[in-house]
C-alpha cells in the first residue's frame, strides 16, 4: 500500500503543478478563479477518498460501514475500519466546503442583500454642461476602433518582412499621447510555430492611429534604441504575459491587461488589479501593476498613485456595471427588478473624450425602459474614477444614429456611435457615416432637438461641419449666432418642395431669382409653410453658409 502512496503523492503534486501553471488561478479566496482551480485539483482526490474508503476490503459490507459511520462503540470493528470511516466522512466534509461555501459567500454578499453598498461604488457629481470643454478637433477621436483596425491592418500589410510572422492585436487602447488622442496596438506572435522562430529578438513593433487624422503608423522599437517585447500576451511558457504576472504576484486578482505607451514611446502592459466582497461581488479596483514587457519588470500603484501619463485603469465594462448599480439600485434590489422607481440605466454604448489630459467614457443616461430619449449624461475619467453627471434631456444616441443615417439615407451609410462635443454651449453629438466600414462623412446631431442634422464628406473636414453645426443651431446658440449674421430678404415663391426624413420634415423653397433656401418644420410657421405654394410673398432672415441657405425666421 505504502509503495503506492509513495508513487501517486509527486503524480498528484504535477498534476497540482500543471493545473496551476495552466489556469493560472490567483490565491485569493475572494477569487471565483480559486475557487474552481480549488475544486479541479482537490475535487478529484476527495472524490478518490470517498469512493476508496467506502469500498475498503476492511468493510465486509455496507451495514458494517454505516455502523462504523454511526456507532463509534460498534463491536466488529477494527481500528483500521474506523480510520477509514473518519477519512471518509472527513472527504465529504471537505468536498462539500469546497462546493457549498463560495455559492453561500456568492449569495451572502449579492446585490439582494448589499444593494446599497453596490450603488455606491461610484458617485458621479452633478455639474454643469460647461464642465465638458469646448470641442477641440485636434483632440476629438471621431476614427473609431472598427476604422483603426482596418488602419491598422493596411499597414502591416505593407510591411512584407513581418506579414508571416507576426500578427496586429485587436486591442486598440484609446489614449492621451502628445497633447492628442490615438489609438496603440502592438504585434503578436503568429502561432506557436512563429512565437519559437522570433522570440530571441522579441515582438519588435507596435502601432499607432490618430483617432483625429486617421494617420497611422508602425512604430519599430529598434528605432527609439529599444529591444523587442518578449512578455506579452501572445508569448508562450514563462514569456506570456499572464504567467508571468502570476509568478510575480501569486495572490493578486488580475484583469485583462492593457497596453499603452508612455510620452517617450515607451510599451508597457497595464494590469488593473481588484478586490471583492465575498466570493466574486462587488468587484472593486485597488491599483494597477506596470510591466514592462522588453525586461520583463514590474511595479505596483495604488489607485492614489498611478502615473499621469496612464489612461485606461478603470475598464470600460467595469465603470458600466458601476454606473448602472448607482442607478437602479439605490431604492433596493427588488425595485430595481419590478417596481423600477427611479431607475436610470446607461445607454446602449459608450465613447471616449479627452480632458485635460485624461480619457474619460461618455455615456448617456435613460429611464429603465429604454425609451427614445435621454436624461442626461456622465463622464467617467478611467484614470482616476471621478465620474460627472451632466442633467440635460434629450435624443438618445440611437435616435442621432438614425437622424444623422436619414440625412444620407440614399447613400445607406451606417452611423458609428456617437461622441458627445460642447459646441458653444450646446451638446451635440458627432458620429462617423460609413460605407462597408470606411468613413464616407461626418454628422452632427443636436443632442436637444435630433432633427438638427448636419454632414460633410470627410475632404471638407471637421472646420466645415462645425461651422454647419453652428448654422444648425441658430438662435438657439446666442454665442454662435448673433443679429448680425443674420441676412433679411424680401421674395417671391417660385416653388415648394418639402422631404420627410424620420419624421423630420423639411421644406425646400425655390425664389422666382432661383435661389434655393431650407426651414425645418416647427409648430411656430405651421401655418405659413402648409398651405406654401407658388406666387406667395415671404419677408425671410437666413443665415448663409458653405453655400446653403438655412431660415431662421419667416414672415
Amino acid at each position: 500500500m505504502k509503495k503506492y502512496i509513495y508513487f501517486l503523492i509527486p503524480v498528484y503534486a504535477l498534476y497540482i503543478f500543471g493545473m496551476f501553471y495552466v489556469m493560472l488561478p490567483p490565491l485569493n479566496w475572494h477569487a471565483p478563479a480559486f475557487w474552481k482551480f480549488l475544486a479541479l485539483s482537490a475535487g478529484p482526490l476527495l472524490v478518490l477518498l470517498i469512493v476508496f474508503s467506502f469500498t475498503k476490503r476492511q468493510i465486509d459490507s455496507f451495514q458494517n460501514w454505516r455502523s462504523s459511520f454511526h456507532n463509534k462503540n460498534a463491536v466488529n470493528l477494527t481500528s483500521e475500519q474506523k480510520r477509514w470511516g473518519t477519512i471518509c466522512k472527513a472527504s465529504i466534509l471537505a468536498l462539500m466546503f469546497v462546493v457549498v461555501f463560495p455559492s453561500a459567500a456568492t449569495l451572502v454578499t449579492s446585490r439582494i442583500f448589499h444593494a446599497k453598498a453596490f450603488s455606491q461604488r461610484i458617485e458621479p457629481k452633478d455639474v454643469e454642461f460647461s464642465e465638458v470643454p469646448q470641442v477641440d478637433f485636434k483632440k476629438t477621436p471621431i476614427i473609431d476602433r472598427d476604422s483603426s483596425i482596418r488602419l491598422g491592418d493596411k499597414v502591416m500589410g505593407n510591411m512584407t518582412e513581418w506579414v508571416s510572422q507576426f500578427d496586429v492585436s485587436n486591442e486598440y487602447t484609446q489614449i492621451s499621447y502628445k497633447d492628442s488622442v490615438y489609438r496603440v496596438t502592438p504585434l503578436t506572435y503568429n502561432g506557436f510555430i512563429k512565437y519559437f522562430k522570433n522570440k530571441s529578438g522579441g515582438v519588435p513593433a507596435y502601432i499607432t492611429v490618430d483617432s483625429t487624422s486617421g494617420k497611422t503608423k508602425l512604430v519599430k522599437l529598434k528605432d527609439l534604441g529599444m529591444d523587442g517585447m518578449k512578455y506579452v500576451p501572445s508569448a508562450y511558457f514563462n514569456e506570456n504575459l499572464s504567467r508571468h504576472l502570476r509568478f510575480q504576484y501569486p495572490t493578486e486578482i488580475f484583469g485583462e491587461p492593457s497596453f499603452e505607451i508612455d510620452e517617450e514611446g515607451r510599451p508597457w502592459y497595464i494590469c488593473t488589479t481588484y478586490t471583492y466582497s465575498g466570493v466574486g461581488n462587488k468587484k472593486r479596483v485597488t491599483g494597477a501593476v506596470f510591466l514592462d514587457p522588453i525586461t520583463g519588470k514590474s511595479e505596483k500603484y495604488d489607485t492614489k498613485h498611478i502615473p499621469s501619463w496612464a489612461d485606461r485603469i478603470y475598464p470600460e465594462s467595469l465603470v458600466v456595471e458601476e454606473l448602472d448599480d448607482n442607478g437602479s439600485l439605490k431604492k433596493g434590489f427588488w425595485n430595481s427588478q419590478f417596481g423600477q422607481t427611479g431607475v436610470i440605466v446607461t445607454s446602449e454604448g459608450y465613447n471616449y473624450l479627452e480632458k485635460n489630459g485624461d480619457i474619460w467614457l461618455y455615456s448617456g443616461l435613460t429611464s429603465a425602459n429604454a425609451d427614445e430619449s435621454n436624461l442626461g449624461f456622465v463622464l467617467v475619467n478611467l484614470r482616476t474614477h471621478e465620474a460627472m453627471k451632466i442633467a440635460t434631456a434629450g435624443a438618445n444616441e440611437k435616435s442621432a444614429m438614425k437622424s444623422a443615417q436619414s440625412e444620407v439615407k440614399n447613400y445607406g451609410y451606417q452611423s458609428t456611435f456617437p461622441l458627445l462635443i460642447n459646441i458653444k454651449g450646446n451638446p451635440v453629438y458627432l458620429m462617423s457615416l460609413k460605407d462597408n466600414g470606411l468613413i464616407k462623412m461626418y454628422a452632427t446631431v443636436s443632442a436637444v432637438d435630433y432633427q438638427k442634422v448636419a454632414t460633410v464628406y470627410t475632404d471638407e473636414g471637421l472646420d466645415a461641419l462645425f461651422k454647419k453645426t453652428l448654422n444648425l443651431l441658430g438662435s438657439g446658440s446666442e454665442d454662435s449666432i448673433s443679429k448680425e449674421s443674420l441676412k433679411t430678404e424680401d421674395i417671391t415663391v417660385a416653388g415648394v418642395e418639402k422631404i420627410n426624413m424620420d419624421g423630420n420634415t423639411i421644406y425646400y423653397i425655390q425664389s422666382e431669382k432661383g435661389d434655393i433656401y431650407k426651414i425645418s418644420f416647427t409648430t411656430k410657421y405651421e401655418s405659413q409653410l402648409v398651405f406654401l405654394k407658388a406666387g406667395d410673398k415671404l419677408n425671410i432672415s437666413y443665415i448663409d453658409a458653405e453655400g446653403i441657405k438655412t431660415i431662421k425666421e419667416l414672415k
